[in-house]
């Protein structure tokens, strides 16, 4: 893919990489650098690409691009990668000196250089990366053994956080993280989006690509199963039936206060 580069310092934690004629990265993307130390074994550098600068070697001005695209003066397309370091193997930490090579980490490489490779069992599909190769998250850190929080941000109003939450929920449900704690899970969901929220609906919409890609993260492409729904009955009816339209199954109702609660445990008898 490149080489490191000599004239912006590389340092353990942060190197540069100068893309070879003919190839391209894009942010995210995960790479390596191979260096051989002395005396010692090989140490290999993974990273994820956090930035991409391109620029003309040989101008001076920003006017220059124009006489560079003349033809009068000479200059030089150089694009330059900066990475971040996620790993290094063995933990020997040390620059990655310039020249040394840098490929893109495909195959066996990709997954150590996440550390996806030391999750084992506890591993939660979370998508695909911009490589279109899956991406995981170690789920101790999400039921308490190690940490137990999950941020989502995204753009708001689109429903992007949310879709992504019943993803993550699905991932879970689906992959046997959950182990012996399965039949003692339950996931409540506090929707304030309506009745638009179908989780145990099967998406007419699916199509062969998308189950491609549901199968490729070791997931069924299918709904929710054993879920109940509450909403809130309907004011003023005294059988207290749900108030849903969209809904024609498993809706029961529930009951904003302690009162109205107790007044229709009373009348149920």
């Amino acid at each position: 893919m490149g080489l490191v580069v000599g004239t912006v310092p590389a340092t353990p934690l942060q190197f540069s990489v100068s893309l070879a004629p003919g190839q391209c990265v894009q942010l995210d993307d995960v790479v390596v650098a191979q260096q051989q130390l002395p005396g010692q074994v090989g140490v290999r550098t993974a990273g994820v690409v956090t930035n991409i600068e391109a620029v003309h070697e040989g101008a001076r001005f920003a006017s220059d691009v124009f006489l560079i695209d003349q033809g009068a003066l000479p200059a030089e397309v150089c694009e330059v990668a900066e990475v971040t370091v996620t790993r290094v193997e063995p933990e020997v930490y040390v620059p990655p000196l310039p020249g040394a090579r840098v490929s893109r980490a495909v195959g066996a490489q990709h997954d150590p250089a996440l550390y996806f490779d030391e999750m084992d069992a506890s591993r939660v599909p979370v998508g695909f990366g911009r490589d279109g190769q899956p991406v995981f998250a170690n789920f101790e850190f999400i039921d308490g053994t190690r940490g137990a929080h999950v941020s989502i941000s995204g753009v708001s109003g689109i429903a992007t956080k949310t879709s992504f939450a019943m993803f993550s929920l699905h991932s879970i449900t689906s992959r046997g993280v959950l182990a012996g704690e399965a039949h003692n899970t339950r996931m409540l969901i506090f929707s304030v989006k309506g009745e638009d929220l179908l989780l145990d609906y099967a998406n007419s919409r699916l199509t062969v690509d998308q189950e491609a890609r549901h199968a490729a993260l070791g997931l069924p492409a299918a709904p929710f199963g054993n879920v109940r729904v509450f909403a809130p009955p309907r004011r003023g009816d005294p059988a207290g039936t749900p108030d849903v339209v969209a809904r024609d199954r498993a809706v029961s109702p529930f009951y904003w206060t302690l009162a109205e609660f107790c007044q229709e445990e009373l009348l149920s008898f």
